[in-house]
């Protein structure tokens, strides 16, 4: 067992719930940096590993059998949906065609022509949606060729990864960092996943949406 396959896997489980590894470590009633990449290693360069009491935790936050998070250190790309795992036929579209205005409604909910048809866990949103990673700037994060399942209608905090969709601008995906309300003075933040983004007016964009799932 290598250190960089657990955390690897650590890193895989918290995508699959549309966390941060600081996110996850909420969930699981830790520290929120008890995940973070800084504490992987110490200064001097000795490698840290997780605890065991940090992974039963994480277990028990996140549904996930031991033998689920053996196979994600094994080198499994994502979590086996299972028996009696919930699925449905959710409309797909690229990531690099969201731009594309024709593809949601005014309230940012998936419309028109465009798109495809997936089978995915079950979201929970009537509005959910999948999202084909047709690019590589997401990686590891999510890899090239994976899916993204969105919520329209989940409730979005920071910490969550999410779609941000600015006005006259293509789609952006990261960790939400902080979040003004609606018309308020303030700045919505989303620190990129891809390279790419910054502070946008609490204003200035059309719709957010949660990453609920991520397969590999």
């Amino acid at each position: 067992m290598k250190h960089e396959d657990v955390w690897r896997a650590l890193d895989t489980l918290a995508a699959e719930k549309g966390l941060s590894p600081s996110g996850l470590a909420r969930a699981a009633g830790l520290d929120p940096t008890t995940f973070n990449r800084s504490k992987r290693a110490c200064s001097e360069g000795r490698l840290r590993w997780p605890s065991m009491e940090s992974l039963s935790r994480v277990l028990v936050a996140t549904g996930a059998s031991l033998e689920n998070f053996t196979a994600l250190v094994g080198g499994a790309r994502a979590l086996s949906m299972g028996r009696g795992h919930r699925a449905r036929h959710l409309p797909l579209v690229a990531l690099s065609s969201m731009a594309d205005p024709v593809l949601f409604d005014a309230d940012g909910f998936p419309s028109g022509i465009g798109w495809d048809e997936t089978e995915v866990p079950q979201p929970g949103d009537p509005h959910g949606y999948a999202v084909r990673v047709d690019i590589p700037a997401l990686e590891p994060a999510f890899r090239h060729g994976g899916t993204l399942i969105l919520s329209p209608e989940a409730p979005v905090r920071p910490g969550d990864r999410v779609i941000l969709r600015p006005w006259n601008a293509v789609p952006r995906v990261g960790i939400l960092a902080a979040r003004s309300p609606r018309g308020a003075p303030g700045r919505t933040i989303v620190e990129p996943l891809d390279g790419q983004g910054g502070p946008v007016p609490s204003d200035g964009f059309m719709w957010m949406h949660r990453i609920m799932w991520a397969s590999f």
